[in-house]
């Protein structure tokens, strides 16, 4: 979280509060370690239902919140490469 709370602090996030993005983060980082097989497809789908459950107490947009977790993801990624 901490690459996260410091593109948040230099403005690279949006204009939500952190709290709102670091929700969002986890979410879409269980859905990716819940799946470790699916495809991004199948992954999108699993976050698009765990969003709209979460919605109401969610500020972020969907297509907001799906750059973002899409973003985490692939960060995710390269990290797990460059170890």
């Amino acid at each position: 979280m901490a690459y996260w709370r410091h593109a948040h602090a230099n403005g690279r996030l949006g204009h939500h509060g952190f709290s709102d993005y670091a929700s969002l983060l986890k979410m879409g980082y269980d859905v990716y370690l819940a799946y470790p097989r699916a495809t991004e497809a199948q992954l999108y789908r699993v976050l698009q239902e765990s969003y709209h459950h979460l919605s109401p107490s969610l500020s972020v947009p969907w297509d907001e919140a799906r750059w973002l977790v899409r973003h985490a993801w692939h960060h995710l990624e390269q990290s797990g490469r460059s170890h």
